[in-house]
């Protein structure tokens, strides 16, 4: 019985001294886009253009939500976003992409997992992605194959203060 005590302890005390990884604690935070690209088929597509503008929040319990989005997206001519033109609905579609989901970085490779709950781009929804990830300070790089528009989607954020 004192053995079996004697490891609940131990089990307990590892557990206790357990913390996330370096790369998991960085990555917790508000993040501004800086740049953002899709390489397919050797070249560099700007999706959401050369100043491309959005949100990424990643919290300490797991949860993420992401928002990328044109400069220059058209305002509705109607003023109503459920009576937008059908040239308002494609840019708007094109130009701009949120999810949101679940977090956790695999300790082997470093490399972000995405368990995207939801997404503007429904084919997503459900999915789980492995997104190469770097941190230098208060820059982080994140990329992943499959892209909304094929090839690989990089995108660079800046920690916000």
């Amino acid at each position: 019985m004192a053995v079996l005590l004697g490891f609940a302890v131990l089990a307990t005390d590892a557990r206790a001294q357990q913390k996330p990884s370096e790369l998991g604690q960085q990555i917790v935070g508000t993040w501004s886009l800086s740049e953002q690209w899709v390489e397919q088929d050797g070249k560099k597509v700007q999706r959401f253009g050369p100043h491309p503008k959005g949100i990424a929040i990643y919290d300490g319990s797991g949860r993420f939500a992401t928002i990328l989005l044109r400069t220059d997206l058209p305002k509705f001519a109607s003023k109503n976003a459920m009576t937008g033109t059908a040239d308002e609905n494609k840019a708007i579609v094109q130009g701009s992409n949120a999810t949101y989901g679940r977090w956790s970085v695999n300790e082997q490779d470093g490399s972000l997992i995405s368990q995207i709950d939801g997404s503007t781009f429904p084919g997503w929804d459900g999915q789980s992605q492995r997104r190469t990830l770097s941190i230098q300070g208060d820059e982080m790089k994140m990329c992943v194959p499959g892209a909304q528009i094929g090839g690989t989607a990089c995108a660079v954020w800046k920690r916000t203060k």
